[in-house]
């Protein structure tokens, strides 16, 4: 592939997707050396300065990493970067939040029923004991910040057994927005003994190995938090 030479105002834009395309063209994959800066930089025919934004923004992307004294190489392709940077990158506003919820209640209904003979007695005792600990902030009137935290740790744990990291990392990325939203002053749980109360029933469907009751369950525990953003839609988050 030649590189085209760009000559536009919004260059990085397009420095970036050429880097892209030479990368699908030429059939690179992950530990490929990638070109150096002085030959991508005569190649499109602009400075060595633009470059190495282009090539800075697309190790944030995690589509290259940088070996330290030996250089450049296609990384090999997970959603770490993609999963870190996506609670700083979403607009806030409610109606992002809301689609976020929406995926994440989509996600977790489908695979507490798929997985739900995978729970082990050791798995029960564990949340159980992550649900006193929330239940013990919750008595002791415990920071929400410090709620979302535990809370997400104990989401997590219900899909441990499920063999998808990227279910679990999602769920921690709603939970940066969640807490996002907390520090911000906008949302935070109203009833928490009904908040308590939900968990503890979602264990019950679980332990009884009933699929659409563990789904029932999830369903009344995301209904607050719906309800909040589809009565705050079109506002913006803000202090």
């Amino acid at each position: 592939m030649t590189l085209k030479n760009l000559k536009t105002q919004d260059l990085q834009e397009l420095i970036q997707e050429q880097l892209k395309l030479f990368i699908i063209e030429n059939g690179l994959k992950s530990g490929d050396p990638f070109p150096s800066e002085n030959e991508l930089a005569e190649k499109l025919g602009i400075s060595r300065t633009a470059i190495r934004e282009a090539l800075k923004r697309l190790e944030t992307l995690g589509i290259i990493e940088v070996r330290p004294g030996v250089g450049r190489f296609i990384r090999e392709f997970n959603f770490e970067a993609i999963l870190n940077g996506l609670p700083y990158n979403l607009e806030m506003d409610i109606k992002n939040f809301q689609e976020v919820l929406e995926v994440r209640f989509c996600l977790e209904s489908w695979f507490i029923a798929k997985d739900i003979n995978k729970f082990t007695k050791e798995n029960i005792t564990e949340l159980k004991e992550i649900l006193k600990k929330l239940e013990f902030q919750v008595v002791n009137n415990f920071e929400e910040k410090e709620l979302v935290e535990t809370h997400s740790q104990f989401h997590c744990t219900l899909y441990k057994n499920s063999d998808n990291h990227l279910l679990i990392n999602l769920i921690k990325i709603f939970s940066t927005i969640q807490r996002n939203l907390t520090l911000l002053h906008r949302y935070k749980t109203k009833d928490r003994s009904l908040f308590i109360r939900q968990h503890k029933l979602l264990l019950e469907a679980i332990e009884k190995r009933n699929p659409r009751l563990a789904q029932k369950r999830l369903r009344e525990h995301f209904t607050e938090a719906i309800n909040w953003a589809e009565s705050h839609k079109g506002e913006k988050f803000s202090k």
